[in-house]
């Protein structure tokens, strides 16, 4: 795979794995993803059940040959543990240096190569396995190869060791406080009608003075004070059903306000030990994974290389647009491909033509008209969109001129000055499109047009023959 196949990839996978819907579809594509993409026999997902067993959750397979459908935690040795729990990702190819734990690790799965990415928690122990492998002989993977799994295999593990934490506090009811007392997760429980905390964790209590300080009264009289009544955004009609039965897992993400730290939280409803109806409020530390998901939207919605928003956002914007436009206003859809960058990478090489991308994101994003509404397309293709009560055709006309004389000027690089222009295309809204694919269309046509021409110019949609 070249560099751009790897950051594509990674792209995909982070567009996957975006949001807050932890599904097995999204695992079972990323595992396809990864698979095809470096030639992998297997892809599979494990994970321990309260019987401390693995099972056999996702899998992609090549073959016909059977995966192991389950396996005995006990399976898995101290030494094996700690050799997993080390790295991030573990990469093991069967050769004669093989260590023994290695050996035993590719006989276990009955592979000549292994690819595994431990599932862990606080305490280093493995509760889940992503393991990829190979029943045929493979030379070792190129450090390229192992620098994009590394980058892509945690984001992976990140999104299925969230979707266990939620069927696991499903599962663990009965022995509920022991359990979160010794996970670092906050949990506290209050009365559903009444709103009385009938219990608190030790992690969930510290920050507000300990248990003491909840134990008989309201839950938002603790967390909230001064506040009179339950909180608005209380999720507890989410919990039951018609009947006031419990129903399902309510999940939302909240920010403690006076330390900025951030939790997701699991609301349930449940019998408490006396029979009444409970409300169960648990929640974890994400302060760092929203840091993680702000990298993953950004990689999902973001060209890598300009640092400008991709083709995604840039559909996505224009219909946002589109749907907010008064019915007086104008809008302009400009479509730009570089005449010669071919010849930039066949005779200056690809870097330059990454450098000559990367100068032309600046220039765009540095003319005021254009920023924050310059998108990268994809290859040596830009976008903007313009609109607002003031735009008018002459201010994009000028546009367009200035655009153009600055391509009948060198672009200095590293390897030497370089000279290419641009062929713009031009689409108007409501004239020439009344959505974003329908803009689209007619604005790279436009640009085709003037392709057809020699380059160098510009078109309107109203100006196509």
């Amino acid at each position: 795979m070249m560099q751009g196949s790897y950051e594509m990839l990674l792209s995909d996978i982070a567009v996957l794995l975006a949001g807050n819907q932890f599904d097995t579809e999204a695992v079972s594509k990323s595992l396809k993803l990864i698979c095809d993409s470096f030639s992998f026999t297997y892809g599979a997902v494990y994970e321990a059940d309260n019987s401390e067993h693995f099972n056999l959750m996702e899998n992609v397979t090549l073959n016909q040959t059977a995966l192991r459908q389950r396996f005995s935690v006990k399976e898995l040795t101290t030494e094996q543990c700690s050799y997993l729990t080390k790295k991030t990702v573990s990469y093991i190819t069967r050769n004669e240096h093989n260590t023994l734990c290695e050996t035993k690790l590719l006989t276990m799965f009955a592979a000549s190569s292994l690819v595994i990415a431990p599932i862990t928690d606080e305490s280093f122990c493995i509760y889940g396995l992503i393991v990829f492998f190979d029943t045929a002989s493979e030379e070792k993977r190129r450090e390229a190869v192992q620098e994009t799994l590394s980058v892509m295999l945690p984001m992976l593990v990140r999104y299925i060791g969230v979707r266990m934490y939620r069927y696991m506090l499903s599962r663990s009811q009965a022995s509920l406080e022991n359990i979160l007392d010794n996970t670092g997760i906050d949990i506290y429980v209050n009365d559903f009608y009444t709103h009385d905390i009938l219990y608190v964790n030790r992690s969930m209590a510290e920050p507000y003075g300990g248990q003491g300080q909840f134990l008989g009264r309201k839950c938002w009289e603790v967390l909230f004070p001064g506040q009179n009544g339950p909180c608005d955004f209380c999720p507890e009609k989410y919990l039951i059903d018609d009947q006031g039965e419990p129903t399902r897992v309510y999940t939302w993400d909240y920010q403690r306000p006076f330390d900025g730290s951030w939790f997701r939280v699991f609301s349930a409803a449940f019998q408490w030990v006396d029979g009444r109806l409970a409300h169960v409020v648990s929640s974890a530390d994400i302060t760092d994974n929203k840091e993680k998901e702000a990298l993953i939207q950004y990689m999902a919605n973001y060209d890598s290389l300009t640092n400008l928003p991709n083709r995604r956002m840039l559909v996505n914007d224009c219909k946002k647009r589109i749907d907010l436009a008064s019915d007086t206003e104008k809008g302009y859809l400009l479509f730009f491909d570089i005449d010669g960058f071919k010849n930039v990478n066949d005779n200056f090489g690809h870097d330059a033509g990454d450098e000559l991308l990367i100068a032309l994101g600046k220039f765009f994003s540095g003319i005021p008209l254009l920023k924050d509404s310059i998108y990268r397309n994809g290859g040596d293709e830009f976008v903007a969109i313009i609109g607002g009560e003031s735009i008018t055709k002459e201010n994009i006309q000028n546009l367009t001129r200035f655009i153009l004389a600055r391509f009948r000027k060198p672009w200095i690089l590293k390897a030497g000055s370089i000279h290419c222009n641009t062929s713009i295309g031009v689409a108007c809204f409501p004239e020439d499109g009344c959505t974003a694919e329908e803009l689209l269309r007619k604005a790279d046509m436009s640009m085709y047009q003037v392709k057809k021409s020699g380059g160098g110019g510009v078109c309107f949609g109203y100006q196509l023959l």
